[in-house]
């Protein structure tokens, strides 16, 4: 059986290196719950709408660098499992509907029931097209009916791909699962590590791209 307290303290060792816009370090705190974690809120913070399921709820965010915001929820279950869930986010301070540009997530509900690739990838930006629509119509009410039966039609010639688990940890040419469970603190702080490092890495590259097109 893992122990929460040296998970948490097995991932804030790995994110620590990582520095928030404004100079602080990463750290994971307790919020809400002694069974619950989130980004320590400290400066450079703002709101932003998380999906998940069918819904979401509105999150506080935290400034990471450029106009990329972060919200990381470690949740522990009773009487054992987790669930691990890191969003990025893109746009201005002020705007509390920013783009959710996916969101990794790592579950473990410990009963050996895990349907889906774990960890994975939830792929999001197709909730910002949608939004906008939908605010367009808002703002012009008399083309409601039309667009939503417009949009309604075209949602409906695919998947909604936002559902879709895209495995992050595939071992397949080594015959091996694409289902891994929490069961090692320090092989998760890892990957968180890894994890952040990554996007890190991949953001900075977009933003130049965008830079150098623009």
């Amino acid at each position: 059986m893992l122990d929460s307290k040296e998970i948490i303290k097995a991932i804030n060792k790995a994110i620590e290196p990582f520095i928030m816009d404004g100079g602080s370090s990463f750290l994971l705190t307790q919020y809400a719950s002694n069974h619950i974690f989130r980004l320590r809120i400290v400066n450079n913070v703002s709101l932003a709408f998380n999906h998940y399921g069918n819904g979401g709820e509105h999150v506080k965010v935290i400034k990471w660098f450029n106009d990329f915001w972060l919200f990381v929820e470690v949740k522990f279950l009773n009487p054992n499992g987790a669930i691990i869930s890191l969003s990025v986010f893109q746009g201005h301070e002020t705007d509390d509907n920013k783009v959710q540009l996916f969101r990794a997530e790592w579950d473990d509900y410990a009963d050996g029931n895990l349907a889906h690739a774990q960890p994975h990838w939830h792929l999001l930006t197709n909730k910002a097209i949608e939004n906008t629509v939908n605010s367009f119509v808002e703002i012009v009410p008399e083309i409601k009916d039309t667009f939503v039966e417009v949009l309604k039609e075209e949602k409906n010639k695919g998947v909604d791909l936002s559902l879709f688990h895209f495995a992050m940890y595939g071992d397949w040419p080594n015959n091996q699962s694409h289902i891994h469970r929490i069961d090692n603190e320090n092989k998760l702080a890892q990957w968180f590590g890894g994890l952040l490092g990554h996007l890190k890495s991949e953001l900075e590259y977009l933003s130049k791209k965008s830079t150098i097109v623009n």
